[in-house]
Parts: structure tokens; C-alpha cells; sequence
């Protein structure tokens, strides 16, 4: 790969993430403000114990998404305005894990959550990540297994439920928020790992805990809520992320561990 293919790639990545920031942070930060009166049954002055939960964590989340990303993105902004690249495998630490502070508020459906700017953001999160797969390809790695790391970790992203209000009856409804909150907050947790390790290396971590957790949290919500509500969204990408995983992950990971051997 050519030294300028390279910034330019490296410049791509920085809008990406830049973006993904930007605008996951603003439409939290409106959500914050109006939510003590805005959303019905999801505002703060309906007195239902689930919004002062995800307001909550919401505020956390965006406390801790500007203390770990305001840093990385002036350096990234300075380093887009240059011929200079910004060093991600020095930086990725704080980087991912100010994504994933910042998702966690994501999947906090309070009022005034708007799904269209929440997709963009995640859309352009998603581009850095193909970026990155491409950049892979380029430096020699395989070709099978950065796409198919790319697609995995999209696929697994979309499993991480939102957390909405339920009106079941108890204590059916207690098990389900138990399970919903968990799946949140570990899923969150176990992408920004899986991320981490794919923008070091430009492969995902194929270890079947990962899918396995994802099937027992997202696939309990899914089931736990099933009379009221299918979340049919969820349960169609927990079902291809196993299937993708099953049939092309298990190949990629074989495949890296043959190429790890033959470069001993």
C-alpha cells in the first residue's frame, strides 16, 4: 500500500469516527435535555422508574464520552487538517473505549430519541471499521478474513438491544429489565472488545464466547418480551450473526490460525 493510499485511509477513519461521535453526542445530549418532558410514557415527569434509569445512564455516558473522546478528536481534527496521520494503533485504546461509552447511552430509548440520526452515527462508525478492512486487504493480509471480520462485527453490533419500556405484568417484568439492562451493558462491553482487537489487527476475534453471550442475553430479551412485543430487529440479526458465525467465522478463524502457524 502506497504511503499516500495509506493517509488517505487514515483520513477516512477519522471522519469516520469523528462523526460517529459527533452526531451519537448530539442527539444524546437533545435527548437529555428534553427528556424531563418530551416522549409520553418515556419522559422523566411520567414517574416510571425505567426512565430515570436509562436518563441515568444516558448522563453517564455522555459524561464519560466527552472525558475520553475530546482529546482524541482534536488530535484527529488537527491531524485531518495535515499531512500528518493520526496514530491509531497508539491511540485505539481510549478511542474504543470512548466508542463504547458513548453507545451505552445509545441504547437508552428515552424521549426525543431519534432512530434516523442514531443510524447515521452508527453508519459512520461502521464505514471506519470497513475502512479499515480495506486497509487490511491492502497491507497483504487475508482478504477472507478481514471481510468476513467486518461483516461478523456489523452483524454482532446489531444484536445489542435497545432498552425500551415493557408493561408486563410482575415479576415477569423485573426478569425482563434485569435481562434487557444486562444485555445493554455487557454487549456494549463485548463489542467495544471485539472492535478494539479487529482495529489493531484488522481481524476479529472469533472465540465463541463472544456469539455465545450475545445468544444467551439478546436471545433471552427477545423471548423474555415475546407476548408483549416481538422485537423482530433484534431476532433477525442474533439469528444471521449465528448462522454467519457458524458457517463463515469458524472458517475465518481456522484460516487465521493456519496462517499464524506458517509464519512460525
Amino acid at each position: 500500500m502506497s504511503k499516500q493510499t495509506k493517509l488517505i485511509m487514515n483520513k477516512l477513519k477519522i471522519v469516520g469516527f469523528s462523526l460517529y461521535f459527533i452526531i451519537l453526542f448530539g442527539e444524546r445530549i437533545a435527548a437529555a435535555i428534553y427528556s424531563a418532558n418530551i416522549g409520553d410514557e418515556y419522559a422523566l415527569k411520567s414517574g416510571n422508574v425505567f426512565n430515570y434509569i436509562a436518563y441515568g445512564i444516558t448522563i453517564v455516558s455522555l459524561v464519560a464520552g466527552v472525558i475520553l473522546f475530546v482529546k482524541p478528536l482534536v488530535e484527529m481534527v488537527k491531524a485531518l487538517m495535515s499531512n500528518e496521520e493520526y496514530p491509531f494503533e497508539e491511540k485505539n485504546g481510549r478511542l474504543i473505549t470512548a466508542v463504547a461509552a458513548l453507545l451505552y447511552g445509545g441504547m437508552m430509548h428515552t424521549g426525543l430519541t431519534i432512530p434516523g440520526l442514531q443510524f447515521t452515527a452508527y453508519g459512520f462508525l461502521i464505514a471506519a471499521m470497513i475502512i479499515r478492512c480495506i486497509e487490511a486487504c491492502l497491507s497483504g493480509s487475508s482478504k477472507f478474513v478481514s471481510i468476513v471480520s467486518v461483516i461478523y462485527l456489523t452483524l454482532f453490533s446489531m444484536t445489542i438491544p435497545v432498552c425500551y419500556i415493557s408493561f408486563m405484568e410482575m415479576p415477569r417484568r423485573t426478569v425482563f429489565y434485569i435481562f434487557e439492562f444486562a444485555a445493554a451493558i455487557v454487549l456494549v462491553t463485548v463489542f467495544g472488545r471485539l472492535l478494539y482487537n479487529y482495529m489493531q489487527k484488522g481481524s476479529a476475534n472469533f472465540d465463541i464466547f463472544y456469539p455465545g453471550i450475545m445468544l444467551l442475553l439478546s436471545g433471552a430479551t427477545v423471548y423474555l418480551k415475546w407476548n408483549e412485543e416481538i422485537n423482530w430487529f433484534v431476532l433477525i440479526f442474533v439469528v444471521l450473526t449465528i448462522v454467519f458465525y457458524l458457517v463463515f467465522g469458524l472458517t475465518a478463524d481456522f484460516k487465521k490460525s493456519k496462517i499464524a502457524e506458517s509464519k512460525k
